[in-house]
């Protein structure tokens, strides 16, 4: 049989939700080890919304929306 005639493979789709979960889970470790780094340092104080988002890439505005306060950013990486 010619190849033009042959069917297609079904890829398999994931599901958005599988999508979300995969991407927040990644962005969740990313963040907890960027925070480790930084404490590893010696200066907890040096924790913060705009540094944490600008070494891991993602906008500061989303850290502060998912993490309001410092200390739910060290929370998050202690866990």
């Amino acid at each position: 049989m010619p190849y033009w005639r042959q069917k297609r493979k079904q890829r398999h789709r994931r599901e958005p939700s599988e999508v979300l979960k995969d991407r927040e889970a990644r962005r969740t470790a990313a963040l907890a080890k960027c925070i480790r780094e930084i404490n590893s340092t010696g200066d907890p104080q040096g924790v913060s919304h705009s540094l944490v988002a600008e070494r891991v890439g993602l906008p500061v505005q989303y850290v502060r929306w998912k993490y309001p306060s410092v200390e739910h950013l060290l929370a998050m990486a202690k866990s």
